[in-house]
């Protein structure tokens, strides 16, 4: 059957890609803004176009420019008009050329509505959105007259599908994408619609307000997805090697990336010939491969936070296999940031174009993640923030790890100041949500055990079966034959059991009451912010930054403004949350940035739209306390004293640094780290998803070879 014009239309939208940039083939345009724009949207790079205006240095010219650049464009636009009859690549050409234009237009509207463009003249932006509004309409008229299907809804309908993928669907950025597309009637102007109600969502957000208003700063715990955030103020991105995988499996595109730039690559005949040997080489540039657009959406945040609060840092954590070793992770580093160094470079004279731009051209706005698994995480630590490359530390669960790479981060940055480096942003992750999940399994084991010596094996595994049958692990329980192998199957987060709920009050009646449990919950479920609010006090809060900056500039023979940039350049960052108040409660307007999963945003913005909400309770909410009652309960968990307390090396540090305060001396030595539950569930989780992903990306390539191999026996033949 002979497809319909939208149809066709719909195909070509869907497939389209942007050309690559080569210096060898298309140059920039330094000086002229509308020219250089123009030559981007023609290759199809239509995000790139719209945050080339992102810059503070194009004000007093922003609306001339946008006028000047639609004038090029309306004359595209008309010459442009397909006909269906004609050769395929003259008709793919031309609707790509008409989507490109309405693309870069839609692009630039929403970086005026979003945060990102706050350091634009707020005028201009009003004229300029005017300008792209009626150009959008006239274009959309244009194409009803010629009656020959709409690439106006196939570029939106892209849109939207792409918003869509994130997390499969279960994301804020998702949702959004549905709220959206419920609002538009597809028989009139979609623009202006569309428009209308991507801005309202927008400025409606809770995250937006958070960080407009100063409350808090915020990134984003995924690979996809990241422009839309971007436009309610969002400034960071981390990922990991299961993050990794799951951007690859949620966006196709990056699959066929993959393909077509691995042929390219220098060591490709290398990994051919035995790409079993090389596969965490190519699983690093597989990851990376991934992480170039993530660069891409945050390269105007980088530049235009560089000078003042740092931002806009993508963090890249390595391969989960060689945490321990430090030679061999520090050589990895290198790689990426040669590699990061090369893609921006020239990724930047387009974006830069034009400007006079001086000091952090080239440098990759790329972080990198140490798993603090071993003491050797300090030394990997140290070495790279000596060499100003920044560090985001991971995997890190308890105020011992997390104040002692903090030390190594300080150190490192110290060393790299007197060799006149400074330091860009780097983090200190907090992932607080997994302490709350392995407290809870541990004690779920203990009670199981109470309820099995209390009633006998036999009435206990029926209880555990009809908890199963109530969280769904069924399947999973009866697939092991232990009582110890059951207990687990039915308790772990990931496998539904997220809280001490009713079904599980129900399964351990007779071993503890109702209340006893909700209690132990509510416990249970502020460990991981009470370790957050520990650690920021120590190093962040206003007297303690102070002792800081003082111990820096005795120590390390820094001057004032060199220590209080250390401090500035570091920030908290509260991650693996599991309910929304693990945001509320732990805001802070410095030195604090949110890594959030999709699905937890989402449930944080639902969790503003209560009547009984009121934002201005959480102002500085860090810097709050819990009733004693849950401290107290928390304190006979013997895996919570260890994430608590401190040891005694720190004890020294924070003595000589003047750090008061009434610690157990019980926590965490660097030696302990690796044996550490959450440490080694967290890790035992990275490792399988970086194998299974490396296993994918060979097989990936390996079927690259072998197609290369069969056109080549192909045109032999003939």
């Amino acid at each position: 059957m002979k497809a319909t014009a939208q149809e066709t239309i719909n195909r070509i939208v869907e497939l389209s890609l942007p050309e690559s940039l080569s210096l060898k083939e298309r140059l920039p345009v330094p000086d002229d803004h509308v020219a250089h724009l123009f030559s981007l949207v023609q290759w199809g790079q239509t995000t790139l176009a719209s945050d080339h205006l992102l810059f503070s240095e194009i004000n007093g010219r922003l609306s001339e420019i946008v006028g000047g650049f639609i004038r090029k464009l309306n004359l595209l636009f008309s010459l442009s008009r397909p006909g269906l009859h004609e050769p395929n690549d003259s008709l793919e050409r031309k609707i790509r050329l008409r989507q490109y234009s309405y693309e870069v237009m839609l692009e630039m509207a929403l970086n005026f509505y979003g945060l990102e463009s706050r350091w634009l003249d707020e005028k201009e932006k009003a004229d300029s959105l005017g300008c792209i509004l009626n150009a959008l309409e006239e274009w959309e008229d244009r194409e009803r007259e010629e009656k020959g299907g709409s690439i106006a809804e196939a570029v939106i309908s892209k849109w939207l599908s792409r918003m869509k993928r994130v997390q499969k669907g279960s994301s804020m950025t998702a949702r959004t994408a549905f709220r959206i597309e419920e609002g538009i009637d597809f028989k009139k102007n979609l623009f202006a619609q569309f428009l209308t109600r991507a801005e309202r969502e927008i400025r409606e957000n809770i995250y937006y307000r958070m960080v407009k208003e100063g409350f808090c700063k915020f990134g984003n715990d995924y690979a996809i997805g990241l422009r839309w955030l971007r436009h309610l103020g969002f400034e960071q991105v981390s990922t990991n090697p299961v993050l990794a995988a799951r951007a690859y499996q949620d966006e196709p595109s990056l699959t066929a990336l993959f393909r077509n730039e691995v042929k390219r690559h220098p060591d490709f005949k290398r990994w051919s010939a035995k790409s079993s040997r090389y596969g965490d080489e190519i699983t690093l540039y597989a990851t990376l491969l991934a992480l170039w657009d993530n660069l891409y959406v945050f390269r105007p945040i980088f530049f235009n936070l560089r000078e003042t609060s740092g931002g806009g840092v993508v963090s890249f954590q390595l391969n989960p296999n060689i945490a321990h070793l430090v030679e061999e992770s520090i050589r990895d580093v290198f790689t990426a940031f040669s590699l990061a160094s090369e893609n921006l470079s020239l990724y930047d004279q387009y974006l830069l174009a034009g400007y006079r731009m001086d000091g952090w051209k080239g440098r990759p706005n790329l972080v990198i993640k140490v798993a603090a698994t071993t003491p050797a995480a300090r030394t990997i630590t140290r070495t790279i923030n000596s060499f100003g490359f920044g560090s985001n530390i991971t995997v890190d669960f308890s105020v011992s790890q997390e104040a002692t790479l903090l030390l190594e981060e300080m150190e490192g940055m110290a060393e790299a100041m007197r060799k006149g480096i400074p330091p860009t942003q780097l983090y200190m992750t907090n992932m607080g949500g997994r302490l709350e999940s392995h407290l809870r399994e541990i004690k779920l084991e203990e009670l199981f055990e109470e309820l099995k010596k209390k009633l006998g094996e036999g009435e206990a595994l029926k209880r555990i079966h009809q908890l199963s049958e109530a969280n769904g692990t069924k399947d999973r329980v009866s697939q092991v034959k232990s009582y110890e192998e059951k207990v687990w199957a039915v308790t772990r987060y990931g496998h539904g059991q997220r809280t001490i709920n009713d079904p599980v009050h129900e399964a351990l009646k007779p071993v503890a009451s109702r209340e006893t449990l909700r209690n132990l919950e509510e416990a249970i479920g502020a460990s991981g912010t009470l370790v957050a609010r520990r650690v920021w006090f120590l190093f962040f809060s206003q007297a303690n930054r102070e002792q800081w900056i003082a111990y820096l500039m005795k120590r390390k023979g820094l001057t004032r403004d060199q220590a209080r940039l250390i401090m500035d350049r570091i920030h908290y960052l509260p991650a693996s949350k599991r309910k929304p108040f693990d945001t509320y409660w732990t805001l802070s307007s410095r030195n604090l940035v949110h890594t959030e999963f999709p699905d937890h945003q989402e449930n944080v913005r639902k969790k503003a739209e209560d009547p009984r909400f009121d934002l201005n309770e959480y102002g500085e909410s860090i810097l709050n306390t819990f009733p004693t009652e849950v401290l107290n309960q928390l304190n006979q968990i013997e895996d919570f004293r260890k994430a608590y307390g401190i040891n005694p090396e720190l004890s020294k540090f924070f003595i000589e640094a003047g750090i008061s305060g009434d610690f157990d001396l019980g926590g965490l030595a660097p030696s302990d780290w690796p044996g550490f539950g959450p440490v080694q569930k967290t890790l035992l989780e990275f490792k399988g998803a970086y194998d299974t992903f490396k296993k994918e990306m060979v097989s990936l390539l390996g079927t690259q070879v072998r197609k290369k191999r069969t056109l080549k026996k192909k045109r032999g033949r003939k």
